[in-house]
């Protein structure tokens, strides 16, 4: 078995032994929990959504061992992204990068689940000195070819890859598909400066027009969590939810705003509506956010 071997084996022994105990919140570490969403069928035969009593993170109980495969993400899974959607990511993150660039001076940036490493090129090309850590091996695969280097496959959270200091880390969309979000963020405040730029990005369980969307299009709640989904939601955010876990895993000088990032016109469509309603509303309605925080001096 090489390494490659083992380091997949390690982890999916992680993910094996589940307790039909209810596990505690990923967020507080709080044993109190309500259902967020009736069952429609007794436990064991389906997976839950639960709030927390004490801290509101809404979480998948018990963890599905599907959910944490790295084979879930193989090479059908990014084949979109070199294809019809390559211009339209190009413009995202882009776009992304310069929010990143209003707060920080270009610096040493790592990207946690770099994915394809599209992110990373575009940094580079900016002017930043990059690093990636990837979950996926074959995202890790795509990702050197990208940028004609090696990029780690690991979980840094647990592994001892990549120490820095980095001026600032990005965590886009890689929380809720944590089944424990807390040591990463844990293992990305010891990466960075002290003074440096921590950058999640989560889906919003806010995002009241997506699920009035939903309902209409398809005659059901759009749902949290189900089984065989693409890219499976183990932890559900709102903008209260995500500053007050920041402040607790050791975070300062918390901004959270909208992550416009859907690539479909339709969705699109509505998150444009939804940031309107925003800003009326005085509270933070689109389908996804991005949050801003520093590690303390």
């Amino acid at each position: 078995m090489n390494d490659l071997e083992q380091h997949m084996a390690s982890l999916a022994d992680c993910a094996r032994p589940f307790s039909p105990l209810p596990r505690d919140c990923p967020a507080c570490g709080s044993r109190q929990t309500a259902a967020f969403r009736p069952r429609r069928a007794p436990p064991p035969a389906q997976i839950a959504t639960v709030r927390c009593a004490r801290c509101a993170l809404v979480f998948v109980d018990p963890v599905p061992s599907e959910a944490m495969q790295g084979e879930s993400y193989g090479a059908d899974y990014y084949e979109p992204w070199q294809g019809r959607q390559e211009r339209s990511r190009i413009r995202l993150w882009k776009r992304r990068l310069a929010l990143i660039e209003a707060r920080s001076p270009r610096g040493a940036l790592l990207d946690i689940g770099c994915g394809d490493g599209l992110f990373l090129k575009i940094a580079r090309a900016a002017g930043w000195n990059v690093e990636g850590v990837e979950f996926s091996p074959e995202g890790a695969r795509r990702a050197s070819q990208r940028l004609g280097r090696p990029v780690a496959v690991g979980d840094l959270a647990h592994e001892d890859l990549l120490k820095g200091p980095f001026d600032v880390l990005t965590l886009w969309h890689v929380l809720e598909h944590l089944a424990e979000p807390a040591p990463m963020l844990d293992a990305a405040r010891v990466r960075l400066r002290p003074g440096g730029l921590l950058v999640v990005a989560v889906p919003n369980l806010d995002n009241l027009p997506m699920q009035i969307a939903y309902r209409l299009a398809r005659g059901r709640r759009l749902p949290l969590y189900e089984k065989g989904a693409r890219e499976p939601h183990l932890s559900h955010f709102s903008p209260s939810v995500l500053a007050a876990f920041l402040e607790r895993r050791g975070y300062e000088n918390l901004e959270i705003r909208a992550d416009r990032c859907a690539l479909a016109p339709a969705k699109r469509a509505i998150d444009a509506g939804a940031a309107v309603l925003s800003t009326l509303a005085r509270r933070l309605l689109t389908d996804a956010m991005v949050a801003f925080a520093r590690r303390p001096r």
